[in-house]
Formats: C-alpha cells, structure tokens, sequence
C-alpha cells in the first residue's frame, strides 16, 4: 500500500521529501560530531529518490548530500584544520553517492521492466486462454446449431403434417360453428319476439336510448306516452315540455332533469314522479320513472332505459278514498256534535238543577255537584272542539278562509297562545279534497307547532298568485332539529302524503328570527274571486 501511495506522488514532491530528510540528517551528523559516522544514513534518502523519482533526482539528492556533509564537517570546530582532505573526503563521498543513485535507478528500472514483461506474459496468457475458451465455445455453439437445425427440419415436417390435420378440424368446426350461430339466430329471434310480445302487454311503458339519445326501443304503452310529449329526448323549444310537470304541479319539469337524460348520464332514477297537464284542462296523467343507465362489459354508460308506470288510477282512487275518510269524519264529527255535545248538555243541566236543590237543603253535597257540573261543561267544550277539529262547518259553508279563521280562533282560546289568520284576498278553492287537505295541513303544522315548537305566536297566511295558491304556516318556537328527516313522526309524513295528494309541493324550513315555516303551494284554476263577475247587474 505505501510503495503504491509513493508511486502515485509527483517527482517534485519525492525530490523534496528527500532533500528535506537529506538536511535532517546533515542536522544531526553536525550535531553528534565526529565520533559517530553517519555516512549510511545519507543513503537512506538517496535511494528511495533514486528508486521512486528516477536517476537524475537521485544524482541530485547525492549532491546535495555530499554538501551537507562537507558543510556539517567544516563548520565542527572540533575538526583537524585540514582542508585539502576534508575536501578529498567529500570528493569520494560524492562519487559514492552518485554511483549508489545510479544503481539504484538501474536496479529499480530493471525491476519496473521486469514487472512490465511479467504482467504482459500473464495478460498474453489469459488471452490465449480465453480465446482458446471461446473458440472451444463457438464450435460447441456451431455443433449445438447444426443439431438444432436438425432438429428444427424434423419438427417442422411434424408441425407441417399437424398443421394439415388442424385445418381440416378447424374446417369441419367452421361447418359446425355456422350451424350453430343459425340455430342460435333462430333461437335468439324466438327470444326476441317473446320479449316484444311482453313489452307489448306491459301496461308500463318502457323506452331504450343509446348514448347520442336516439330511441332504440319503445312498447305501444310508452308510444302512447311519446305522443305527450314525454319519451323523446326534450329540447329547450319543445310545446310537449311545457306541459310536463314535477310532482308539484306547478313548475315545469328541468329539461336536464329528464329521467331518460338522466340515465344516459349514469345516474339511477327511483319513483320520480311526473305530471302531464292537457293543454285545455287542469286534469292530465300521473307517471312515475324509473330509469337505469346501459353499461357495456368495459363498465362505460352505452344509454339508458326508463320505465314508465301510469299512476293516474292510484291517484284517483287516493283521491277517492281521502274524500270518504273527510265525509266520515265529517259523520263522526256531526254524531259528536249533535249527539255526544247534546247528551252532556242535558246532562250538565240536570246536574246543575241537582246542585241547586242540594244547596236549598243545605248538603254538603252540594259542592260536589259543582265540581261535576263543571267537569260536564269542560267535558261539553273538549267534545264540540274535537268535532269542529273532525268536521269544520264554516269550510263548507263560507270558505277556506272562514274555516281557518276560527281555526285560529280556537288555536288562540284553547291553547293560550296568539294565533292570527291573513289573507289579502278572497280565495275561491272549488275542490273540497283540496280545501280540506290544505286545512288538515294546517291543522297539523299549529299542532307541530305547539307540541314540539313552544311557541307563543303563531300566524296563518293565505294568498293566490295567478293560479297558484300558498298557504304558510309560521311559527316563533323552537324549531325543528337539524335531523328533521330522521327524527319526523306520524304527523309530518301525513302533512307530506296529503300535499302529494292534490299535488301540492310542500316546504318545512327555518323561519327567518326562528321557530319554524310550512309552505305549501298548489295549482287550482280560477283561484282569485271573481265577484265583479259574478255579481248581479241593476
């Protein structure tokens, strides 16, 4: 490691290496004097720059060596005062000292070539062995190859005489294959006519769009709807659109919202309900769509399939049904009134003429008929408002509005509260399932109001813009809590189920300074009085 170290350092740098221990010694040749001879110590630096830096170095070092040692010997005060002999000395030195540089450089230059030729005749030796390695591959290689080409010959006249044998099989296949895919055209036509004759029958219309929305596929059901206006794709100018409704009746439905659209764009349609007004009337169908979008193998949306289901008969019958549940709490109500409210008239005032003539006689007793009789009275008074609750006169004798103001009344008498009613303008509602509805809507939201909103005030309002007719409800409690979905009783989707019923849409949200808001809005022609038309003329 060191001899490399040295080889790797500069003639400059081993020429001052050795001129610096060249002083040293010189040094301390002066400073032990000349009872030690130091003259093999000279040596030392000399030879390592003869070696390593090269002969003219070590000639120099020599010199400079020789010098020194003159110098180190003349300046001894202790020295014989012979100069011409001290001078001979160094002479002899000097010679010895550039003849020891010299064959040290002739010693290391042999040594350097000698390793030269060593290293190149064992380089010569490892390139003729391994090219003797790789010519005894490449014939190895070169036999390897002939007998693969052998082999190869004979596999390929195998695979030729296979391959003449697979092409037979596969022609008698072919035959085989164009058997089949005719039985299975035949078959799949079958399956085709199966699946036309059922969407024939179906009574829900089905329709199929591919992704550019052209109509693939349609059932008599669903032409009759495409004659609406409903199945074909909408466009911004299209009259069919604007008779198309959402469930509200009200708005028109959102041309991006169409449910085919829909389902071309992936999206999955459940129960959306839609409303088809005729362009002459207020009557129309009732549908609700169900869509899925087309999925190829590759997971990408190919088109969508919606199926439509005519609810106008449910409706009618929904409609039906609310109208003899009204009439039968209107029955109920009546019989509460005129009977159960009349018997405990009579009763109560047969109790009083009891307590009367217990007091004439002075019983004790007496203050026991009080309390019964005013138990009766309490009882008279909760008996005639829960009929009035169950059958509202004033609606179908004066009006909507006249019912809600003695709803509001009786809001105010019986539950302490402040309960007020407004309406700018006279509301003509000629459809007594939709007047009722609205009232039990209201109905339900002050009893919401008061027995989950605490509130103190409440106020009802009425009014008609154009055709339409809003009904608000507002109160200044509590509110509902944020999970109103999850927390919703009996009552609310009641108040939902009635609104869908005469297709009204309804909206409960945070009235502004608190508490809590129902708005419910529906359509009703010729909802604005017409009293100037209708009075008669002088």
């Amino acid at each position: 490691m060191l001899i490399e170290y040295l080889n790797r350092k500069s003639r400059a740098t081993l020429t001052l290496m050795g001129l610096i221990a060249t002083v040293f010694i010189g040094q301390l040749d002066y400073v032990t004097g000349p009872m030690v001879a130091l003259m093999a110590f000279y040596l030392i630096p000399i030879c390592f720059v003869a070696w390593f830096a090269g002969r003219w170095p070590g000639i120099l070092i020599a010199f400079v060596a020789s010098a020194i040692w003159f110098a180190a010997k003349y300046l001894d005060p202790d020295l014989i005062d012979n100069h011409g002999l001290l001078l001979w000395n160094s002479v002899q030195r000097l010679g010895i000292f550039t003849l020891l540089a010299v064959l040290t450089t002739e010693v290391a230059e042999r040594k350097r070539v000698a390793q030269a030729l060593r290293l190149a005749h064992e380089d010569l030796e490892t390139r003729v062995k391994e090219r003797t390695s790789e010519l005894a591959r490449a014939n190895e290689a070169l036999q390897a190859e002939v007998l693969d080409r052998t082999k190869a010959q004979t596999a390929l006249k195998v695979l030729n005489e296979t391959l003449e044998e697979r092409v037979a099989e596969r022609s008698a296949a072919a035959e085989q294959r164009a058997l089949e895919l005719a039985r299975s055209e035949a078959a799949l036509r079958r399956q085709t006519n199966i699946l036309q004759s059922i969407l024939n029958s179906m009574g829900d219309g089905v329709i199929v769009a591919d992704a550019t929305g052209t109509i693939l596929l349609f059932n008599p059901a669903a032409e009759r709807l495409m004659r609406a206006g409903l199945g074909t794709i909408p466009t911004q100018d299209s009259d069919e659109q604007h008779q198309t409704y959402l469930s509200d009746t009200l708005t028109a439905y959102p041309t991006n919202e169409h449910p085919l659209l829909r389902a071309m764009r992936g999206e999955v349609i459940d129960g959306a309900e839609i409303f088809l007004r005729k362009s002459d009337s207020s009557e129309g169908l009732w549908l609700t769509a169900t869509g899925r979008p087309l999925i190829d193998e590759q997971g990408q949306v190919q088109g969508g399939v919606v199926v439509y289901t005519d609810l106008t008969a449910r409706k009618l019958m929904e409609r039906q049904v609310a109208e003899i549940s009204d009439r039968e709490q209107r029955r109920i109500g009546q019989d509460l009134h005129d009977t159960l409210c009349q018997q405990l008239v009579s009763v109560a005032f047969a109790s009083e003429l009891l307590r009367d003539k217990l007091e004439r006689a002075k019983v004790p007793e007496a203050a026991k008929a009080e309390a019964i009789t005013e138990m009766i009275n309490e009882s008279i008074s909760q008996a005639r408002h829960l009929a009035r609750g169950l059958y509202p006169v004033r609606l179908e004798l004066e009006g909507l509005a006249s019912a809600f103001e003695e709803l509001a009344e009786t809001t105010e008498l019986h539950n302490k509260v402040s309960c007020k009613f407004s309406c700018e303008e006279q509301i003509l509602i000629h459809d007594t399932v939709s007047a009722n509805n609205l009232y039990r809507i209201a109905q339900e939201s002050i009893n919401n109001a008061l027995k989950h909103g605490h509130c103190k005030n409440i106020s009802i309002g009425l009014g008609a813009v154009d055709e339409e007719v809003v009904l608000t409800v507002k109160d200044d409690g509590i509110g509902f809590p944020e999970d109103m979905e999850q927390s919703a009783g009996m009552g609310l989707h009641i108040m939902n189920y009635r609104a869908k019923m005469i297709g009204a849409a309804l909206d409960i949200r945070p009235a502004l300074g608190g508490g809590t808001m129902v708005v419910c809005s529906f359509h009703n022609e010729n909802s604005t009085s017409r009293e100037v038309e209708l009075a008669p003329k002088d």
